[in-house]
């Protein structure tokens, strides 16, 4: 269930509001939002919170001042206006602090915490993995190289490669608990893979894919495809893409 807080700014002493609400509102999750409450405009204020957050988070005036203005914040995946490519780069740096997670704590040789963080990144990988190869590529239909150079061929042999290793480290903890210093250079090498992956992916296929998304006539048919992958990425296609939840 979303949370929702209001937070009277007005009543922070000596602290800046600048400061004041970023202490607020840094700790937002999807589905969450919270309500600001400030004795002065908010564009500047909210502006250099959100740079500071690297944009997680979204604001919007919902009552305006003078004397109160209130500032709502929420967390930036639950933009209804956010685009396809955000969704889906939204969704890899999710995915990248699960798997940063997992590895900080195998590093400490809290293997047993890992090993939740391990099966969160999992489910969220295979979710995103089907959303890309099985929805979004027979949908924009990039040309394809014969000799499978181009970006939607090296998208999916760097898929099939990853959920590879991720199977294989998930295999070490089907019958107990691995040792650290067993898992730890698979985790490495997977960290490795994902973020060139990633970084490929964004700077190479996603423009090809928003290209192909605005040439679409039918504004209906593009909120459409946002809404599905908005959903398989939270879970509403989990038996189609083969994903085993608890």
């Amino acid at each position: 269930m979303a949370e929702h807080a209001t937070i009277d700014l007005r009543e922070r002493g000596d602290q800046p509001a600048r400061i004041a609400a970023y202490h607020q509102v840094r700790h937002l999750s999807p589905g969450d939002y919270m309500d600001l409450l400030v004795d002065e405009e908010p564009a500047l204020m909210m502006e250099m919170v959100s740079v500071q957050l690297r944009n997680r988070v979204h604001w919007e005036v919902v009552e305006a001042g003078p004397p109160v203005w209130r500032v709502r914040a929420y967390h930036r995946s639950d933009r209804h206006d956010a685009s396809l490519m955000e969704l889906l780069s939204w969704d890899h740096e999710r995915i990248d602090r699960l798997f940063a997670s997992a590895l900080h704590k195998v590093n400490r040789n809290e293997v047993a915490s890992a090993a939740t963080d391990l099966e969160d990144f999992g489910v969220s990988l295979r979710r995103h993995v089907y959303a890309e190869n099985l929805i979004l590529v027979p949908t924009f239909r990039v040309e394809r190289d014969p000799a499978g150079n181009d970006p939607t061929s090296v998208m999916i042999r760097e898929h099939d490669q990853i959920l590879e290793e991720t199977t294989m480290i998930e295999s070490f903890f089907e019958d107990d608990r691995p040792e650290a210093g067993e898992i730890a250079p698979f985790l490495g090498m997977l960290s490795g893979g994902l973020a060139k992956h990633e970084g490929r992916e964004e700077q190479n296929l996603f423009p090809l894919w928003d290209l192909a998304l605005r040439r679409a006539e039918d504004e209906g048919i593009q909120r459409e495809l946002i809404d599905r992958v908005q959903g398989i990425l939270a879970g509403d296609e989990d038996r189609e893409a083969g994903v085993e939840t608890d």
